[in-house]
């Protein structure tokens, strides 16, 4: 192939305390990140670009395996590798649902029920909630959806007042939870919130549509109103490979 103008300036210095990998990994990921190469662009093969900066295969493919680990590239069997979609974006700054960051984001957000039911919190649930042992919580478990793509899954637990209550058509309707409430008069306010890569087990892999043992990155958190009542404890499994998280601190 004619090698891209994007990629014949590049070089690699070898007086560098820097891996050759780590060299070639991060000019490809610059290019990747300004816009120099583009979502479906096809990359040299590991022969090409090992020749071209010359190194050895070895090198090329750990720069390029390590790219697609973190979701830059996609490689399609017989066909070559790819740059692979943009990864969506969450910003930690501001509380949002997932309805309004995916919209925030130029996606369409979807949602497909798994389950809704009510239970009896236990243990860490009801400590999270600040409800007694025993009482009555509701849980909602749905597949979220961006462009109709499966990104994450979610599970929420609610602490809801006796007189609201949740049904299957109104969630399969209306893609955001906190919309529900907020028609309910129950008015969220902040959210505290701690993330953790995981390994996808077989059930999350089969409805994220990703390999078994995918990294996913795992949000958990609890949602108060603006009475400081503990509304919804949740976690959300969301994919490595599509997401990326971005957080604000000020000193």
């Amino acid at each position: 192939m004619v090698f891209p103008a994007t990629l014949s300036s590049m070089d690699v210095d070898r007086n560098l305390p820097v891996p050759l990998y780590y060299q070639l990994r991060e000019a490809l990921l610059t290019l990747i990140k300004e816009g120099r190469l583009q979502e479906g662009d096809l990359i040299p093969t590991e022969r090409e670009l090992g020749e071209r900066f010359q190194v050895s295969r070895i090198t090329v493919r750990r720069a390029i395996d390590e790219l697609a680990r973190e979701g830059y590239l996609v490689t399609q069997q017989g066909k070559g590798t790819f740059v692979a979609r943009p990864k969506i974006q969450r910003h930690m700054t501001h509380m949002k649902s997932f309805s309004e960051e995916m919209a925030d984001e130029g996606h369409h957000p979807g949602s497909r029920l798994l389950s809704l039911r009510h239970e009896k919190a236990v243990g860490y649930l009801a400590s999270a909630l600040g409800v007694a042992e025993e009482d009555w919580i509701w849980v909602v478990e749905r597949l979220r959806l961006a462009d109709d793509e499966p990104i994450c899954l979610s599970c929420a637990y609610l602490n809801l007042p006796p007189e609201v209550s949740l049904i299957p058509a109104e969630l399969q309707q209306q893609v955001s939870l906190w919309s529900i409430l907020e028609k309910n008069g129950i008015i969220l306010s902040r959210s505290e919130e701690t993330i953790q890569a995981v390994a996808a087990g077989e059930r999350e892999a089969e409805l994220l549509q990703v390999e078994v043992g995918s990294p996913l990155l795992l949000v958990e958190g609890v949602v108060y109103s603006d009475q400081e009542t503990p509304i919804e404890y949740h976690q959300i499994l969301n994919r490595g490979d599509r997401y990326t998280y971005s957080v604000r601190a000020m000193r």
